[in-house]
């Protein structure tokens, strides 16, 4: 007789998050009867807008920054310019506006353009402040933009979710799914490149997903948004059909395993029993012949056993190199939908850009 074993295979694999969708913020109502132009202005409309489209030239912003009355107020440097492309991401990247709590009542989403502004013009950067309004909405948005030389107009909003005044339901955790105060959770960069045009929705793309300011690239990103969601959920489906039959699989191995100690043990206890004897009367004879078959079938089942865990593991080998090899398309898939996907304000009614 002869002893076997097998070590259960242990198996894992890390679940990818589904794509989290952010809300966007209240922000303070455009007071329109409020008047705090400082400089002798001028103001513009964009032909062939359907809709409004204002350009404002050396007129200060009419919206609040707070329910006490205080608007926003506008720094301009007369020796700013246009950035590039590459030159107003670096600006974006080491600015800290972004990083900063929300709050309605002291600093929501105008104060975010306002400071956003001043920072960009005192770094040399020429600045916009932008007003939106959105269909069948009261209260609007407040955001940037900057013509650049290479690329046009972009859009930046660099409003965070993060919220100082109220727990913060709207996010996830990225890693583990759990809601938490904002005071616990890591503040993320929320700058991001708006997608504004009148009477279409309002979209916003974290700047490390966006490569382009044209509204064309926000309709392209959606569908590959949509289609690394439905990757994404395919991916665990298979991914849960993967652990559970690795669970079944360890059960069978300790089922496996528990069988071939009772059974060595039974040998060990049939050949102290047997003594060494090479000959045997009956009725003994006959008992250890029985005993001799019963150990027989027994071995003849741990063997079928073991070659079907040795197939079985094949399977999972198998499995798990399919999904190690979904996994690195769905990490580089992530890099062009970001890892924070924001949910759209609503249609745009109006815009208004200070210079």
């Amino acid at each position: 007789m002869f002893r076997q074993a097998i070590v259960s295979l242990a198996l894992s694999f890390l679940v990818i998050s589904s794509v989290v969708m952010l809300t966007g913020c209240n922000c303070i109502n455009d007071v329109k009867e409020l008047t705090s132009e400082l400089f002798s202005g001028t103001s513009e409309e964009v032909a062939g807008s359907d809709g409004k489209y204002i350009i404002y030239h050396n007129i200060q912003p009419r919206h609040l920054k707070s329910p006490s009355g205080e608007s926003a107020q506008l720094i301009n440097n007369s020796e700013a310019s246009p950035p590039t492309w590459q030159e107003l991401m670096t600006f974006l990247e080491a600015d800290t506006t972004d990083q900063k709590l929300y709050n309605v009542d002291s600093f929501a989403c105008v104060a975010f353009a306002e400071e956003l502004h001043n920072n960009a013009e005192a770094a040399g950067i020429e600045a916009a402040f932008v007003g939106v309004q959105f269909e069948g909405r009261e209260v609007g948005h407040a955001l940037n933009a900057f013509n650049t030389t290479d690329r046009g107009l972009v859009f930046i909003d660099c409003t965070s979710p993060i919220q100082s005044n109220m727990p913060y339901l709207p996010m996830l955790g990225l890693e583990d799914g759990e809601v938490g105060d904002a005071g616990e959770m890591e503040v993320v960069g929320a700058d991001k490149v708006a997608y504004v045009e009148l009477g279409k929705e309002y979209g916003i793309i974290s700047i490390e997903a966006a490569t382009s300011p044209e509204y064309s690239f926000y309709q392209a990103y959606l569908v590959d948004r949509e289609q690394y969601g439905l990757d994404v959920q395919a991916f665990n489906r298979d991914l849960e059909a993967y652990n559970q039959r690795v669970d079944a699989y360890n059960q069978t191995i300790e089922a496996y395993n528990q069988a071939l100690d009772a059974y060595e043990q039974e040998v060990d206890e049939y050949n102290s029993a047997l003594g060494g004897r090479t000959g045997l009367s009956e009725p003994e004879y006959s008992q250890f012949k029985e005993w001799a078959e019963e150990l027989e079938e027994s071995l003849t089942i741990l063997i079928e056993t073991k070659a079907n865990i040795k197939k079985e593991q094949l399977v999972l080998m198998s499995m798990l190199h399919g999904l190690n090899e979904q996994q690195l398309e769905m990490e580089t898939a992530s890099g062009g939908v970001g890892d924070v996907n924001w949910l759209p304000l609503g249609v745009v009614a109006s815009i208004e850009v200070y210079y």
